[in-house]
């Protein structure tokens, strides 16, 4: 199973729940790492999904509450690197998942290492994937996040997504759609 992520937003049925909650105030709207724990943790209590794998196993069963936002802390750094032809890494510090993603870019493929510090072990410990692939995924996961984000709980979003969009190079899509919700 090759190395693999994607979100998929929430129903509108589970949008129009969500929006009937009211959200705390923001602690500390400019602090992103606050922001993306916020933002996951709202979207956890809807039925949007987020999906990781690879390294021999398909599925790593990741909470969207907190596991996925250790992956969202990191991507628009990943995005940057990527971009820039950088290495990068990911620290996925929940308990229970605790691993690091390495991306090493050469040429038009990206070198992901996989170190775990459970017991699991990864099989096999480095896998290829194509530059564009990756960043496509990178994307796609920064645009239906954010957009998701938008829908549920606008006021974090306000503060999280132009971190999260500009990296990704998909601002402008997220504000016209933002603007017809």
């Amino acid at each position: 199973m090759p190395f693999r992520f994607s979100f998929t937003g929430p129903s509108p049925a589970a949008v129009e729940r969500a929006r009937a909650v009211p959200v705390e105030p923001l602690e500390d709207p400019e602090d992103y790492w606050y922001l993306a724990v916020r933002a996951c943790g709202v979207l956890a209590d809807t039925d949007a999904l987020f999906r990781i794998g690879g390294f021999g196993t398909e599925d790593w069963s990741f909470d969207l509450g907190y596991d996925m936002s250790a992956f969202v802390e990191g991507l628009p750094h990943l995005i940057e690197a990527l971009r820039a032809g950088s290495e990068a890494e990911i620290d996925l510090y929940p308990q229970g998942v605790e691993r690091t993603l390495r991306f090493s870019p050469v040429g038009d493929q990206v070198r992901i290492t996989c170190v775990s510090r459970t017991s699991w072990v990864p099989r096999p410990g480095i896998e290829v994937c194509g530059l564009d692939e990756l960043l496509g995924m990178c994307a796609r996961l920064a645009q239906d996040f954010s957009e998701a984000l938008s829908a549920v709980a606008p006021a974090i979003a306000q503060s999280a997504v132009p971190t999260l969009t500009a990296a990704a190079g998909v601002t402008e899509r997220i504000r016209r759609r933002g603007a017809a919700h």
